[in-house]
């Protein structure tokens, strides 16, 4: 559990998280892919995940008090995935941190809007988020999901394989052409 600082709205219709969550991107990246690692084996050996039974609600049965059955209950410990001291042990003590390398020479403040990492904790961090990241290279691999290429097709009124035929964007003004 982690305490933010919150604005709350005079009606209390809306509640604001007033805290920008500022990060080491590689350090962030390489926590969401072993995050992502760890939820898939948790979801696959159905130890924190069970499967929904339907209907899930009856009729006779009365609605859930939060105040009741959810309150006062105490959170399971967090999932984390076993960093070896060996192969981890350059990210090993402040991976899993709040604020990670906060008052270290790396980073040059609380806004870390400057970090410096050495080649052995950006190996780590990289082999870390290796679920994540993407190993090809070509940039054409990715011209589906580019903006220009979609635009040149527009253009041209061609068709992308796989893709959407366009309509040219000014139509012809003289059919006689």
């Amino acid at each position: 559990i982690r305490d933010v600082q919150v604005l709350y709205h005079i009606t209390g219709a809306i509640t604001f998280v007033n805290e920008i969550p500022w990060v080491i991107e590689p350090a962030y990246i390489s926590q969401w892919s072993t995050m992502w690692m760890m939820m898939r084996r948790e979801k696959r050996d159905r130890r924190h995940f069970k499967r929904m039974r339907f209907p899930p609600f009856d009729d006779e049965e009365p609605p859930l008090d939060f105040a009741d059955n959810v309150l006062d209950v105490e959170p399971l410990e967090a999932i984390q995935i076993e960093l070896d001291p060996e192969e981890d042990g350059e990210v090993m003590e402040w991976f899993y941190e709040h604020k990670p390398l906060l008052d270290t020479k790396h980073v040059n403040g609380p806004t870390y809007r400057k970090w410096k990492l050495s080649l052995p904790q950006m190996a780590t961090l990289y082999r870390l988020a290796n679920q994540l990241l993407t190993d090809v290279s070509d940039n054409n691999y990715f011209y589906l999901f580019d903006l220009k290429s979609f635009f040149t097709a527009k253009a041209l009124n061609m068709a992308l394989p796989g893709g959407p035929k366009f309509e040219p964007l000014i139509k012809d003004m003289n059919p006689s052409d």
